[in-house]
């Protein structure tokens, strides 16, 4: 269980359900929440992150996760990070950011604990009109399993017209599955509310494992105007 969820703020927030982050915050002076909920044949997660960007073009998060799975007591995760914008995006150039942060879930053993802590660094690059190409390279130390891990992620922006952007990913963790996305990305107030729909696996799913690992994903994503 815990090794799923510690991947996943790994490759940090971006707009979600996509665990490979874009180089952007959000506007100075601005809020926003992220909220999604995943479904596989044998969990549920459900996520809310609201963070805001008031000073130092640096957004700060904080999470919480409430899991249930099959067999297994109901659990909660919270989650606190710091995003630092280095470079702005602007098209047909590059933007770079670095993501600090941590993730807690006290279990009843030491395998179940998560404490973990994670870096990561969010390049991306403006190939065309709302084309974006992201690159995600990183680093997560699982405290309570006393060791560390690489963690990376490659993700694609496409849009299909002015309301409606197609996704791809793909991301991992060293001595983990390797993991893909493809999804649908709706604004229905543009720059103000968008809705996403994905639906992942592991690219080494075979078989039954197919079934059993496939997950979907539906997110909402709200943003404030300048609040001062």
């Amino acid at each position: 269980m815990w090794l799923n969820l510690a991947l996943a703020p790994a490759i940090a927030f971006a707009a979600r359900p996509l665990n490979t982050d874009d180089a952007n915050v959000v506007d100075p002076k601005s809020c926003q929440d992220e909220s999604w909920v995943k479904k596989s044949k044998l969990s549920i997660e459900r996520w809310t992150v609201p963070g805001c960007n008031f000073f130092f073009d640096t957004e700060i998060s904080v999470g919480a996760n409430f899991q249930s799975e099959t067999g297994l007591e109901s659990s909660q995760f919270h989650l606190l990070q710091a995003k630092k914008r280095w470079r702005v995006l602007e098209s047909d150039s590059w933007g770079l950011s670095t993501t600090l942060g941590t993730l807690k879930h006290t279990g009843r053993t030491s395998f179940e604990t998560v404490n973990d802590v994670y870096l990561n660094v969010p390049i991306t690059w403006s190939v065309g009109q709302d084309r974006f190409t992201h690159l995600n390279l990183g680093w997560v130390n699982h405290q309570a399993q006393g060791y560390g891990a690489k963690t990376w992620g490659l993700g694609f922006e496409r849009p299909f017209n002015s309301r409606v952007i197609g996704i791809l990913e793909t991301y991992g963790e060293d001595k983990q599955p390797t993991k893909y996305q493809v999804g649908l990305r709706f604004w229905i107030i543009p720059q103000r509310v968008q809705i996403d729909t994905t639906l992942g696996n592991v690219w080494s799913a075979s078989g039954s494992a197919v079934s059993s690992q496939r997950w979907v994903s539906v997110g909402l994503r709200l943003l404030s105007p300048a609040l001062y």
